[in-house]
């Protein structure tokens, strides 16, 4: 469903990690998120989206309007959103980084 969005919008108050951002911007839709959990570290200020403090409607609802306002940047931030999720979130990035998990627990017990 994330592609027939011009925007996805995170408003979480906390977060763990939280995948709806990435699942978003690997179908090329921008992301405007709350500063919780990891997603300072999955949206890429004025990048990929935009960010906000937790609780701040205010600023949450001047970012929602600011985004969708400015087609031409929300274009910018489908690309650079989906090429930064491919090159750092990718099925094999992630895999490598479990196998060297994997390799270090063994060679530790050893």
């Amino acid at each position: 469903f994330y592609r027939v969005l011009d925007l996805y919008v995170a408003p979480q108050r906390w977060e763990g990690f939280g995948l709806t951002p990435i699942e978003a911007m690997a179908c090329g839709v921008p992301v405007v998120a709350t500063r919780v959990g990891a997603f300072e570290k999955l949206v890429v200020q004025d990048t990929t989206g935009l960010l906000v403090d937790a609780d701040d409607i205010p600023a949450l609802s001047d970012a929602i309007n600011s985004a969708l306002s400015d087609r031409d940047r929300l274009a910018n931030w489908a690309v650079a959103g989906r090429s930064y999720v491919m090159s750092d979130f990718s099925i094999e990035r992630e895999a490598a980084a479990l196998v060297k998990i994997y390799r270090r627990l063994l060679k530790a017990e050893g």
